[in-house]
């Protein structure tokens, strides 16, 4: 369980410094301080470690995670707590400015936040959330205000948005304090926030993030988003694609789909997604006699949580952990370092 061990003099007293791995798996021991207390003396026994202070601290990947005075009543330490992890936001100029846990997750549920509120889908992107900004912070030590995911305003902004902007704070907060600490992690280490609004019945893979799965999400069929069309005359699109397109003759769809060939240049279907502002990775292409026709289904690229599929889930009775199983079904939900599923 413990790896390896530190008897620092602290104010004259002895501490004894315990360090685990996010490696190792662990249960309710960890959580348990009376069973933490046994196991602390019996690796101080084991080892025959010159200790004779109370206090123990334990300590994971490089931060104490908990204390634990072995003659005493024990103290957990909430460093990962809303209102103790702190953030670094790199804004525009490149300049930082440091918030709490809170005011960041603030920010996402107000960017996601739509008038039918869905209190257990928003728990799940908190929760997917709370692991992106450990994740982040630990190998970057900060977060970027227009980072790939989520584009990072002050929540405060949205108090003229809404005319319930105070209850919705006060609902957002609850939120966060019920999924406090809690994160997902595959293979021991932390997951990124795939959220996509709508699919086209299945969430996709990519070989790059293998945590995510391919899952059925036939509820997005029902979406109002699930196919949008985009019409562009070969005038628009030569201006858009800086070509000069006259004839269909000159336009072929290669590579089964994935490429298409304007007078002899190719573009990939990702960066006609790019230069077309289209909603979604799902994409079919209808080449007629003065136009181009555009057709994709959902919104989004398709990896991770629906939000319309999650929305779903919860109308049938499911809660939080029950869309973040499905969604990520090889995941497992974690609170500090004990296993919730």
């Amino acid at each position: 369980m413990f790896y390896k061990y530190e008897v620092r003099n602290i104010n004259n007293q002895d501490v004894l410094y315990l360090y685990l791995s996010l490696k190792y798996e662990f249960s309710n021991e960890f959580i348990d301080d009376n069973n933490l207390k046994i196991l602390s003396k019996n690796f101080i026994k084991m080892n025959n470690i010159n200790f004779h202070g109370q206090d123990v601290y334990f300590v994971i990947d490089g931060i104490v995670v908990k204390k634990l005075n072995i003659l005493k009543n024990s103290s957990i330490n909430d460093y990962y707590s809303p209102d103790k992890f702190l953030i670094n936001i790199k804004l525009d100029d490149n300049s930082m400015c440091e918030i709490t846990l809170r005011d960041f997750l603030l920010s996402v549920l107000f960017n996601y936040y739509s008038d039918i509120l869905h209190i257990e889908v928003l728990k799940a992107i908190c929760i997917l959330y709370n692991t992106y900004a450990y994740k982040t912070m630990n190998e970057d030590n900060f977060i970027s205000s227009n980072n790939s995911f989520i584009k990072y305003e002050n929540y405060i902004y949205n108090d003229e948005k809404y005319n319930n902007y105070s209850n919705l704070v006060n609902i957002f907060n609850n939120i966060i304090d019920e999924v406090s600490c809690m994160y997902l992690s595959y293979n021991n280490e932390y997951i990124l926030p795939f959220i996509h609004y709508s699919n086209n019945g299945r969430t996709l893979v990519n070989s790059k993030y293998p945590f995510l799965s391919s899952v059925k999400s036939l509820w997005d069929l029902c979406s109002s988003t699930y196919i949008n069309i985009k019409d562009y005359n070969f005038k628009e699109l030569s201006k858009i694609l800086n070509l000069n397109i006259n004839s269909p003759l000159n336009i072929r769809i290669i590579n089964n789909g994935n490429q298409i060939s304007i007078n002899g240049k190719s573009f990939s279907i990702m960066e006609i997604k790019k230069y077309l502002d289209l909603s979604s990775d799902d994409i079919s292409i209808i080449v007629n006699n003065n136009y181009i026709r555009f057709i994709t289904k959902g919104i989004g690229n398709g990896f991770g949580l629906s939000i319309f599929g999650a929305i779903s889930i919860e109308e049938n009775g499911g809660k939080y952990f029950n869309i973040l199983n499905y969604y990520f079904p090889k995941v497992k939900i974690y609170k500090y370092v004990k296993e919730l599923s």
